[in-house]
């Protein structure tokens, strides 16, 4: 049996013990309706304390890879905030401008749920409060934004402040849409959304 990183064995107790669990704030929906399903398939994979250099090296192979979502994670050297979604931002940008289906999405512990005015996603202390990490999770834009859709007609996103509802689905819709709609053959490349909603794996609120 392999040793499991105390950052991991926290993320996947968070996980079983928080995001799978159905809430009323969102209309009987756990914060991540999807994370059971990828979990169970094993869908999963992390990188932990790997660096800057590290998160590259995901990012190059996330399609050579049978996994859904990369986990990168720190706790040692953890980079400021502004750095890491700045970042991230910027590589966001340049994949939709090269037609790439990928996404990052950060999670910083000096912005938590509260701070986003989000206190009903506030876990409560179930994750360790004495270890600290930062978070990327490497997934398929698509899927992301097909969950998005899926889970607006749920009304799940009805207590979301404005600004982050915009945050993590109309930015991210507009860089879904952003860019040539045809592949270098003259396809219409698929993962671009054509207005059809799919149930999918996505992870976390949307």
């Amino acid at each position: 049996q392999r040793n499991v990183h105390p950052v991991e064995a926290d993320i996947r107790n968070w996980s079983k013990n928080f995001l799978e669990v159905p809430s009323d704030k969102l209309n009987g929906l756990p914060p991540c309706p999807y994370a059971a399903d990828a979990w169970l398939k094993n869908k999963v994979k992390f990188d932990i304390n790997t660096g800057f250099e590290g998160l590259t090296k995901q990012i190059k192979e996330f399609d050579n890879h049978k996994y859904d979502i990369v986990i990168w994670a720190c706790d040692e050297e953890i980079p400021e905030m502004q750095y890491l979604d700045g970042y991230c931002d910027g590589i966001n940008e340049v994949l939709s401008v090269l037609g790439k289906d990928m996404h990052l999405m950060v999670f910083h512990p000096d912005f938590d749920a509260v701070t986003a005015g989000l206190e009903f996603l506030d876990d409560g202390g179930i994750t360790n409060q004495e270890l600290e990490y930062a978070m990327v999770f490497v997934q398929k834009l698509s899927t992301l934004d097909d969950a998005a859709l899926s889970l607006e007609k749920s009304g799940y996103y009805q207590y979301f402040p404005k600004w982050i509802y915009q945050s993590l689905v109309v930015d991210r819709r507009r860089l879904r849409n952003a860019g040539s709609q045809k592949s270098k053959n003259g396809k219409e490349n698929a993962w671009r959304r054509n207005g059809k909603t799919q149930e999918n794996d996505g992870w976390w609120y949307g």
